[in-house]
C-alpha cells in the first residue's frame, strides 16, 4: 500500500518537469521526435499502478473507519466494562478505577446488569490504592442495592474491612448481623475479625463484659488451624488476659506465638489468589505477630521478676524489626534491675547506632548517663547529659521565642497555616527536631494529613477544572487530534489525495508530450507561463509527505522542536519555584526574628511591601510560564492538524494543473489517431481519479460526522463534570477553612506539649549534671575522709610504737 505511494512519488520525481523541459525544442537544436503512444504507455502504466496502491489505501480507510458502524451505547458500556475488568485483573488499580468511575457516574449505565459489578470493582480498586473513604462510599452505594446481587456478600465483607481500617465502627453491628444472615449464621473470617476488634475497643461496656465478649469473638479465630487471622486473634487473646490481670495465662499465650517464624509460616493459611496486593502474606503476618509477642513476653517476664527469660526474649527480636529499638531500651532496664550496668550501657550503645533519631534515643541517652554515673565514669556521664542539653535546649528556646513573640499563638498558627502562597507546611514554621516530635503524635499527624488531603482535593479540583477547560478548547479548535482513530483516517485520506494529485501532474506531463506536435505558438506560450507559476508551488507540493512513514517522520521532527522549548520552560519553572521559596523564607525570618531586631517599623513595612511585590511578580511569571507550557502541549498535540492544514498547498497545485489541462484541451481537436489513443487512456485514468477523489471527499465528510458525534458526547460529559466541580469547590472551601483552624489549634497544643517534653528532658539532663558533680564531690570528700582516717590511724600507731621512747625522753 505505502510502497505503491512511494512508487508514485518516485515516478513523479524521475519524470517530473525535467521530462517536460526535455520535450521542449531548443532554439539551436532540431526538434525531438514526438513520442508515440507506445513510448508513453510505460508512464501511464506507472500512474495506473500508483493509483491501484492509493485505491487500496482508500479502501482500507473506508473499511476500517467508515463502513464500520459506530458502537451503540450498550456496546460502548460493555467495551469499557471489559477494559476496566482487564485492568482490574492485571492489578492496574488507577486505570481500573478511572474506567469504572466513568461507568458508574453515567446515569444511563445504572440500568445495566453489570452496574453492581462495576461498583464493586471501583470500590475494590480504590481500596487497593488505600483510598478507604472513597471505597467506603461506593461500597455503601452497592449495599443499598437489593441484596440479591451476587456482589453483595463480597461488598459487605469489604465494607466491614474498610470500617476496621478507618476505625469507624458506626453501624458496624447491623452490618455484622446482615453478614451473619447472608452466610447462614456463620461469619466469614475477615468479618469476624473486624467484629472482634470492634468488641475489643468498645468503651460502652464494663471491662469484664468487654473482655468476655471480645474473648468469645477471638477464640474461634485463634483455634482455626488454617485460619487467615489465627495469629492476630491469638495475640489479642494474650492482650485480653493481660488486661484481665491473668499474667501467667498471657505469658503462656505469647510463648506459643513466639515460636520460630518457619514453624508459624508452616501453619499459616495459604494466601489469596488473584490481583490483590495490599494484604501481607501469611509469612509476613506470622513474623510481625511473633515480633509483637516477643516484645510483650519480655515485658511480662520482667514484671514477674523472670529477668533472664525476659532478656532472652528481647534478644530474639530481629534486627530489621520495627520493635528492635524498643527491645534494646527495655533490655537495658532489665540489666539495670540485675545490676549489670555495663551490659545495660552496651545495649544503649547499640540503640544509639540503630535508631539515633528516635524518641527512645533521648531517654536512652539519659539512662546511659545514669549508668555511667553508677560506673563512676563521670566525664563520660557529663558528656551524655550535655549532649541531651545541647540537643533540646536550642529547640526549646526557639519554641519559647515563637510562642512568646505572638500575643495569640493560636491565631498565629491559624494565620501561618492559612497563608495563600502555598499549602500549610509545618516544616517552614518549626525547628526540625520539634516537628519530628510533634508529628509523631497521632492527633497532629492525623490533622496535618487531613489538611494535606483537603489541599490535595483543592489542587485536584483545580487541575480537573483546567483539564476540562482544555478539553473544551481542544474540541472547539483542534477536535481532530482529540480522536486518534479519526485522526489516522484523516491522515490516510490526505495521503491518498496527495497521491491523486501526483498522478494528475504526471498525466498533464504525458498529455503535454503527446500534444507537443499540434500546439500553436500561443498555446505553448500560455503553457510555459502556467508552468512558471506552478514551479514554486511544485517545490512546496513535492515536500508534502506522500506516505504514512513520511508523515510520521515529519511529525517527530516538529515535536522534537516543541520538546526542546518545553524543556527550557521546565527548567525556568524550577528556578521560579526556588525564588518563591527564598522569598517565603525571608518573610518567615522577618516574622520570627522581630523580637531580637531593632528595625524601625517603617523600614520593615517598606521592606515587606517590596518583598510582596517581588513575590507577586514571581507568581505572575509562573502563571505566564504555565500558560506557555500549556500552549506548547497544545502545539505538540496539534502537529497532525498543522500537517493536515497543508491541504491548501495541494488544492492550489491541483488548480494550476486544471488550468494547464484547459489549454491542452483546446489542442485535442487537432490530434491524430495515435495521440487520441493516449488521450483516451489519460481521460480514463482521470475519471478513475475523479471517482477516487469523490470517495476521499465522502470519507472526510464521514470523519467529520463521527467527529461531531463523539465530540458532542464528550462535551456533554465535560460540562456535567464542570458543574460537579463547581459544587465541590464550595464544599472544599468550607471544609478547608474549618480544617485550617482546627489544625492551627492542634498544632499549638502539640507544640506546647513538645516544649514541655523538651523541658523535662533538659531538666533531667541538668539534674544529671548536678548529680555527677555531687557524686564526684562526694567521692572526693570520701577519699579525703578516708585519707584523714588513715592519717589518724597511722599517727596512733606511731604514738604506740614510740611510747617507750617518748617516756624515756620525758624522764
Amino acid at each position: 500500500m505505502t510502497a505503491s505511494l512511494r512508487a508514485l512519488a518516485l515516478a513523479a520525481a524521475l519524470m517530473g518537469p525535467a521530462a517536460v523541459d526535455a520535450a521542449q525544442p531548443a532554439a539551436a537544436q532540431a526538434p525531438a521526435p514526438r513520442p508515440s503512444s507506445r513510448d508513453l504507455a510505460p508512464r501511464l502504466d506507472a500512474v495506473e499502478k500508483a493509483l491501484r496502491g492509493a485505491e487500496e489505501t482508500l479502501l482500507s480507510v473506508e473499511t476500517q473507519y467508515l463502513q464500520r458502524a459506530a458502537p451503540s451505547e450498550a456496546e460502548a458500556h460493555t467495551q469499557r466494562y471489559s477494559d476496566g475488568e482487564i485492568h482490574y485483573q492485571l492489578g492496574d488499580w488507577p486505570a481500573a478505577s478511572i474506567l469504572f468511575y466513568d461507568l458508574v457516574s453515567d446515569p444511563r449505565f445504572r440500568a445495566h446488569p453489570r452496574y453492581p459489578d462495576a461498583l464493586f470493582y471501583l470500590a475494590d480498586s480504590l481500596l487497593e490504592q488505600r483510598n478507604y473513604i472513597g471505597a467506603r462510599m461506593y461500597l455503601r452505594e452497592l449495599l443499598a442495592l437489593p441484596s440479591s446481587t451476587r456482589r453483595h456478600r463480597e461488598a459487605l465483607s469489604r465494607y466491614v474491612t474498610v470500617a476496621g481500617r478507618l476505625n469507624h465502627y458506626e453501624g458496624i453491628e447491623a452490618s455484622v448481623e446482615q453478614a451473619r444472615t447472608l452466610h447462614g449464621g456463620r461469619l466469614p473470617p475477615e468479618i469476624a475479625y473486624v467484629h472482634a476488634k470492634w468488641l475489643f475497643r468498645r468503651k460502652d461496656l464494663s471491662p469484664s463484659e468487654r473482655i468476655a465478649q471480645a474473648r468469645a469473638a477471638f477464640t474461634p479465630l485463634a483455634q482455626a488451624t488454617q485460619g487467615s487471622f489465627r495469629f492476630q486473634a491469638a495475640y489479642h487473646l494474650g492482650v485480653l488476659s493481660m488486661q484481665e490481670g491473668d499474667l501467667p495465662a498471657a505469658i503462656a499465650r505469647f510463648q506459643k506465638l513466639a515460636t520460630p517464624p518457619a514453624a508459624q509460616a508452616a501453619q499459616a493459611a495459604p494466601g489469596k489468589t488473584g490481583p490483590r496486593r495490599i494484604a501481607l502474606t501469611p509469612e509476613e503476618e506470622a513474623r510481625h505477630v511473633r515480633e509483637l509477642a516477643l516484645l510483650s513476653l519480655g515485658r511480662l517476664l520482667y514484671e514477674t521478676g523472670r529477668f533472664d527469660e525476659a532478656l532472652d526474649r528481647y534478644g530474639q527480636v530481629p534486627r530489621d524489626s520495627e520493635s528492635f529499638p524498643d527491645s534494646l531500651y527495655e533490655s537495658a532496664w532489665v540489666h539495670v534491675r540485675l545490676g549489670h550496668y555495663q551490659q545495660a550501657k552496651n545495649a544503649l550503645d547499640i540503640l544509639m547506632l540503630v535508631a539515633p533519631g528516635s524518641q527512645l534515643a533521648a531517654e536512652g541517652r539519659l539512662l546511659q548517663g545514669n549508668l555511667l554515673l553508677k560506673l563512676r565514669r563521670y566525664d563520660e556521664a557529663t558528656d551524655a547529659y550535655t549532649h541531651v542539653i545541647d540537643t533540646f535546649r536550642p529547640a526549646r528556646e526557639q519554641v519559647d521565642t515563637l510562642l512568646g513573640s505572638n500575643r495569640d499563638p493560636v491565631a498565629y498558627f491559624d494565620r501561618l497555616l492559612g497563608r495563600t502562597d502555598g499549602p500549610p507546611d509545618l516544616n517552614s514554621l518549626l525547628p526540625s527536631l520539634v516537628l519530628k516530635y510533634a508529628t509523631t503524635q497521632r492527633e497532629v499527624a492525623d490533622a496535618v494529613r487531613m489538611v494535606d488531603d483537603v489541599d490535595s482535593s483543592r489542587r485536584g479540583r483545580q487541575e480537573a477544572a483546567a483539564i476540562a477547560k482544555r478539553i473544551l478548547e481542544a474540541l472547539d479548535t483542534r477536535a481532530l487530534e482529540s480522536f486518534p482513530e479519526l485522526q489516522e483516517a484523516h491522515r490516510r485520506g490526505d495521503a491518498v489525495d496527495t497521491a491523486i494529485t501526483h498522478a494528475d501532474a504526471e498525466l498533464v506531463r504525458v498529455e503535454t508530450l503527446a500534444l507537443e506536435g499540434v500546439l500553436t505558438p500561443g498555446e505553448r506560450a500560455r503553457l510555459a507561463a502556467l508552468r512558471g507559476e506552478r514551479e514554486p508551488m511544485e517545490r512546496r507540493f513535492t515536500a508534502l509527505p506522500t506516505t504514512l512513514e513520511g508523515w510520521e517522520a515529519r511529525r517527530e521532527r516538529m515535536q522534537r522542536r516543541v520538546d526542546e522549548v518545553d524543556r527550557e520552560a521546565h527548567r525556568l519553572t524550577y528556578e521560579l519555584q526556588s525564588l518563591q521559596a527564598i522569598g517565603a523564607s525571608i518573610r518567615q525570618w522577618v516574622a520570627d526574628s522581630r523580637p531580637q531586631r531593632q528595625t524601625p517599623q517603617d523600614e520593615e513595612r517598606e521592606f515587606l511591601l517590596q518583598l510582596q511585590a517581588e513575590l507577586q511578580t514571581l507568581t505572575d511569571l509562573q502563571a505566564e510560564l504555565a500558560t506557555t507550557r500549556a500552549r506548547l502541549a497544545d502545539e505538540r498535540n496539534a502537529v497532525d492538524t498543522a500537517l493536515a492544514g497543508e491541504q491548501a498547498i495541494r488544492v492550489s497545485y491541483a488548480d494550476s494543473l486544471r488550468r494547464e489541462r484547459a489549454v491542452l484541451r483546446e489542442a485535442e481537436s487537432r490530434a491524430d489517431a495515435d495521440v487520441l489513443a493516449t488521450l483516451r487512456r489519460t481521460q480514463a485514468l482521470r475519471q478513475r481519479m475523479d471517482r477516487m477523489h469523490g470517495r476521499v471527499t465522502n470519507a472526510r465528510s464521514a470523519v467529520r460526522e463521527q467527529l461531531e458525534r463523539q465530540g458532542r458526547v464528550i462535551r456533554e460529559k465535560v460540562v456535567a463534570e464542570q458543574k460537579l466541580l463547581e459544587r465541590y469547590e464550595a464544599e472544599v472551601a468550607a471544609v478547608s477553612g474549618d480544617a485550617r483552624l482546627l489544625v492551627g489549634r492542634i498544632a499549638y497544643d502539640s507544640i506546647r506539649r513538645v516544649r514541655q517534653q523538651f523541658y523535662e528532658l533538659e531538666l533531667k539532663a541538668d539534674v544529671g549534671v548536678v548529680d555527677v558533680a555531687f557524686n564526684e564531690k562526694q567521692d572526693k570528700t570520701t577519699d579525703i575522709q578516708t585519707l584523714s582516717t588513715q592519717k589518724d590511724e597511722a599517727l596512733r600507731e606511731l604514738d604506740a610504737d614510740f611510747q617507750d621512747v617518748l617516756s624515756e625522753v620525758k624522764e
